[in-house]
């Protein structure tokens, strides 16, 4: 699993750090910028908040320069999403706020507080919610979620398992390996997919924050 997937899979627990890129002179100016993407900024301490915003365990694994590809990768994301005229309506907006605040395990008080700490809001919050949902709709629309798997894919994947020598028969776990063989496939088209809209953008790395 690269670092960038790593970094995906906790965007929902890192947006304390990244819905706050606007918390302070919200023109940019007297702020470093890191890289540009098609003309957009990225701060520097919008790399250092995105970063912070991880766990010790998650930063043992990943670095500022990661962060920052993150940061670029989202922004591309977004841009695509708004150019193919995506929607995320308030409905899916709130259930995403609910859902974050469940796996964040925080009250909405909570939330305001560790935001405010952070010289943001919840309403800003919520800006860099239904940005993510956008990117999330965005990857459903462009990733399939069926693929065609072989017979003998699935028995390959089980005779390199500890399955047969743990005497546990592959009926009994096909529907795991098949559903694993299907994750696999989905994160390496989600990743050719992101990698392919980069190549068209125009990214500008400046500097990475150390």
């Amino acid at each position: 699993m690269s670092n960038n997937i790593i970094l995906f899979a906790v965007v929902a627990l890192a947006f304390l750090g990244g819905c706050s890129s606007d918390k302070v002179n919200p023109e940019g100016k007297g702020r470093e910028v890191a890289a540009l993407v098609d003309g957009a900024n990225i701060y520097f301490d919008d790399v250092n908040d995105e970063y912070a915003a991880l766990t010790p365990e998650q930063r043992a694994n990943i670095t500022k320069a990661d962060a920052l590809s993150f940061l670029i990768e989202r922004e591309v994301l977004y841009r695509q999403a708004l150019k193919e005229k995506l929607v995320a309506t308030d409905e899916e907006v709130n259930q995403e706020y609910t859902y974050f605040l469940l796996a964040a395990n925080l009250t909405e008080a909570e939330l305001k507080g560790q935001l405010d700490v952070r010289k943001s809001s919840l309403e800003k919050f919520k800006v860099a919610l239904k940005k993510q949902v956008l990117i999330s709709k965005l990857l459903d629309k462009k990733v399939p979620v069926q693929f065609i798997i072989k017979r003998e894919e699935v028995e390959a994947a089980y005779n390199s398992s500890m399955f047969p020598s743990s005497g546990i028969p592959l009926e009994k776990v096909e529907k795991n390996i098949i559903d694993a063989i299907t994750a696999s496939r989905q994160r390496e088209q989600r990743a050719a997919y992101i990698e392919f809209l980069k190549d068209q953008a125009d990214i500008l790395i400046v500097a990475v924050p150390s």
